[in-house]
């Protein structure tokens, strides 16, 4: 379904308008991939923007910590955990690449 016709059906939705400039040569490929997969070259640019806006949100959360779990690292670097045996297992094997 065609962007405009989706928009015009949803009325849930306030339309709002997102302007950026590139090269005619980058329009003309993205142009392109939105018309093998049949769609228009604002549904293809939207579609897009939000997964690499939702993939960039997903690596911030997953990365970043919290109070209490950068006070436990800090703490960690600060007094590191005494060596159990599978860390000095673990360090007396050798590995070949």
């Amino acid at each position: 379904m065609p962007y405009n016709t989706y928009m015009a059906q949803r009325r849930d939705i306030e339309p709002a308008r997102v302007e950026f400039r590139m090269s005619a040569k980058l329009k003309m490929e993205v142009e392109e991939a939105a018309d093998l997969l049949g769609t228009t070259f604002t549904a293809f640019a939207t579609q897009a923007l939000l997964e690499r806006a939702r993939e960039v949100k997903r690596e911030y959360v997953r990365t970043r910590l919290n109070d209490a779990e950068r006070d436990v690292f800090l703490k960690m670097l600060e007094k590191p955990p005494k060596p159990n045996a599978a860390f000095k297992k673990l360090m007396r094997t050798r590995v070949i690449l």
